[in-house]
């Protein structure tokens, strides 16, 4: 069943058209990739489909009742609030409905102890029954187990939920608004970037929560990863029309080429046939010409009638442009190219890095990964002299020329244009920047913007053309993939993977990782563990060892399996019994709780007073050991 329709949806800036006869169906439950290059018109299509932008032309129909959450980049958040404040707004309804059930006990034990008959009472009784239901539905019971679950979820502690907004960087704050968006459970999500600013183990965390979802996803985003495990379609927007494919992001991939080298055969066999009619025409008229003959005129005329009125197909192309990344060195280096010995680091007395030790050889590629905050982009920093470490020592080997790609893009000046930026790492005629300029996708004008004008997605661009300039045999990459498009990230990955120099780099992007890693190391609670291989062999290992480490140290022979399983049954068989008695537990009181709701709105006990007043205390009895059960039910599931 289909939440929204979209149909020939056409959008337009001035000039400038976006989308141009856009149609999409979204429909219950399904999750869905929107993909295509910046500046595509994803974005305006959340804007049009959550009604912040209106469109050109076309139609959008959505289903009656359907609610609709957009998660733009800048969430509305109240910075003076504190974060568990700022979450319980999401509430606010079951809040109201909370308060309201409390002003009318009040009501209805004070009309209760009245000395008579009042139709008012009953009227009232009926009324607080149907809100308590509503009051249910909505999750009353279970609203502040459910914050905290998905806040901590998406990366924050606990002791988090009690600082206030305005102490949050941006990324926090923008991961602060998603936390806000999945509390309220619309029918239809837009996520935009979800996966931006959270570290692997939040993604994972929210790649499993979307995939429960129970309503419609549709998501902008550039990790493939994330796309490969939730989606399980891709509507790409191409020239502001879609493109769809039935599948996950690396099926795209695959029916992309697909369909290119089927549309390609199309286009060279229809172009073959244009050129044998051109020549034909050309022939006829010749020889018309030559015989005077007026039959081989007519007979050029309706070909070229023919001509005219056939539908040319367009010369496909595999993605848009795409920047021309190459890393050329003179001299590789050293065969050791970093040494750390035993570096620490704290900041406010708290310890990000004990005794590191890592060391890099030539030719090597190794990623860290690891939660946010434990320290990643702090040992980049040390090494590039941004910060001092506590203690510890680096060594960066001989003839080894670094080259370091911030994330902040710290090493820009402002005010400078691009040309003056890219003079920045050698000498270079205004021709030459400008031809360089041109391949990374900068041309006209656009050589003059000033870097402080520039988005993410240009100053990376920019970033990595002067990396290319200066001759940097051992790179040093922070989040290089963050402000990429897909198309850029390809030409980037493949740029990387044929660098022979060597590579240090922080990411959270698997998909990039499993592309050019040799080695992972892992920063978990201040040390470095590493593995011999890219994400997925990381991941392999480290579920293996996790594995291991929850079975017994005892004994490793045969029949540990058997024993392990054995315990684990027993304990599943326990946490079972528990969950059954407490249904049945709260069966009971919820059957007793509409008996006493029933029996308050009886007309024979409306005129019993001291009966209703016990009637009320029970109830309320009832209803606060239901709450307890309920809590103690969410706990076991």
């Amino acid at each position: 069943m289909s939440v929204l329709n979209l149909n020939k949806i056409e959008k337009n800036y001035g000039l400038t058209k976006v989308l141009k006869d856009f149609s999409m169906t979204i429909n219950d439950k399904e999750k869905i990739g929107l993909i295509g290059p910046n500046g595509s018109g994803k974005t305006t299509l959340f804007k049009i489909i959550s009604g912040e932008e209106n469109y050109s032309s076309g139609n959008l129909s959505i289903r009656n009742g359907t609610s609709i959450g957009f998660l733009s980049q800048m969430p509305d958040l109240d910075e003076n609030n504190k974060l568990y404040e700022e979450l319980l707004k999401v509430f606010s309804d079951v809040i109201e409905m909370k308060n309201k059930i409390s002003q009318m006990e009040k009501k209805i034990s004070k009309l209760g102890n009245k000395n008579n008959n009042d139709s008012r009472l009953n009227k009232l009784l009926k009324e607080y029954s149907e809100l308590q239901r509503k009051f249910e539905k909505k999750g009353g019971y279970s609203y502040k187990s459910e914050i905290k679950k998905v806040a901590v979820g998406l990366g924050f502690s606990l002791e988090e939920l009690d600082k206030k907004v305005l102490t949050f960087s941006g990324g926090e704050k923008t991961r602060l608004g998603l936390v806000k968006l999945l509390l309220s459970k619309p029918d239809l999500l837009l996520l935009d970037e979800p996966s931006n600013h959270l570290d692997i183990p939040s993604i994972q965390w929210l790649e499993n929560y979307l995939n429960d979802y129970q309503g419609a996803v549709v998501i902008i985003s550039h990790d493939r990863y994330f796309l490969d495990n939730v989606v399980s379609r891709i509507v790409e927007i191409k020239n502001g029309e879609e493109e769809i494919y039935k599948g996950n992001y690396s099926y795209y991939l695959e029916e992309r080429k697909r369909r290119y080298e089927k549309r390609l055969h199309e286009y060279e066999v229809q172009q073959k046939k244009i050129r044998d009619l051109k020549e034909s025409i050309k022939r006829l008229k010749r020889w018309g010409n030559r015989s005077d003959s007026a039959k081989l005129h007519k007979r050029a005329e309706s070909m070229q009638k023919r001509l005219d009125r056939m539908d040319k197909i367009p010369k496909p192309t595999l993605g848009g442009p795409k920047m021309n990344l190459n890393f050329n060195i003179d001299k590789l280096g050293g065969n050791e190219v970093l040494k750390i010995k035993n570096l620490s680091k704290s900041f406010s007395q708290e310890k990000i890095l004990a005794d590191i030790d890592l060391d890099i050889y030539r030719g090597e590629k190794s990623a860290i990964i690891g939660q946010n905050g434990t320290g990643k982009s702090t040992i980049l920093k040390i090494i590039t002299g941004e910060i001092t470490a506590d203690s510890g020592v680096y060594n960066i080997g001989t003839n080894v020329r670094m080259g370091y790609y911030s994330q902040e893009f710290d090493g820009f000046n402002p005010e400078d244009d691009l040309i003056s930026a890219l003079r920045r790492e050698r000498a270079m005629s205004e021709e030459e920047a400008r031809n360089l300029l041109a391949a990374f996708l900068f041309r006209n004008d656009e050589v003059f913007k000033k870097v402080k004008d520039l988005s993410g997605g240009e100053k990376s661009r920019l970033r990595l053309l002067q990396l290319m300039q200066g001759d940097y045999n051992f790179l040093v990459l922070d989040e290089p993939t963050n402000h990429l498009d897909l198309a850029s990230r390809e030409v980037l990955e493949k740029s990387l993977k044929q660098y022979p120099g060597t590579i240090l780099v922080v990411s959270h992007d698997r998909y990039f990782l499993n592309k050019i890693i040799d080695y992972t190391y892992e920063l978990e609670n201040s040390s470095l563990e590493k593995y011999y291989g890219n994400y997925d062999y990381y991941w392999k290992k480290k579920k293996k060892k996790k594995e291991k480490s929850q079975s017994s140290d005892k004994n490793q022979k045969k029949d540990n399996f058997y024993y392990r399983q054995k315990a684990k049954q027993r304990k599943e068989r326990k946490r079972k019994k528990r969950k059954n008695k407490l249904e049945e537990n709260i069966m009971k009181l919820e059957e007793r709780k509409e008996e006493l709701e029933q029996e308050m709105v009886d007309p024979e006990n409306l005129s019993d007073h001291e009966y209703l007043t016990e009637l009320k205390l029970e109830y309320e009895g009832v209803k606060e050991e239901l709450e307890e059960l309920y809590d103690k039910w969410e706990e076991i599931i």
